[in-house]
């Protein structure tokens, strides 16, 4: 099983916000190589910026840190997922989201998020709260 995992989710995660346990879960099975866990590149600059805005450089990079050391797959936007971006911001969501999407989609994960963008796109996904 692949999963991506939005921004919201791995937020709540961090700050043991309600749905932290659930994302923890699936954390946990990707950590012990049991399902197949990722994230887009854009994920890195939306953990950096709301939490170098909210609670400082130090944390913003000890987040990003902690993805990076964990067993979590970043995979960079190409070609192929900028375009299919583009298909999804026609659809007024934002950008960042789009992307996130369109990783999803071309790696055939399914988004773990709380987010209501994601729905009514040709993605699975799976609410952590």
């Amino acid at each position: 099983m692949k999963y991506l995992f939005d921004t919201k989710a791995l937020i709540a995660f961090f700050n043991d916000e309600d749905g932290a346990e659930f994302v923890y879960d699936l954390l946990k099975g990707v950590d012990e190589d049991k399902i197949e866990g990722f994230i887009s590149s854009i994920t890195l600059t939306e953990i950096y910026y709301l939490y170098r805005r909210k609670v400082g450089e130090k944390i913003a990079r000890k987040r990003v840190e902690q993805i990076r050391l964990s067993n979590l797959k970043i995979v960079p936007i190409d070609e192929e997922i900028a375009l299919k971006a583009g298909e999804y911001k026609v659809k007024a969501i934002p950008i960042a989201d789009a992307l996130i999407a369109a990783t999803a989609y071309s790696i055939g994960a399914k988004v773990v998020t709380d987010d209501k963008h994601f729905e009514g796109l040709d993605i699975k996904v799976v609410k952590f709260r």
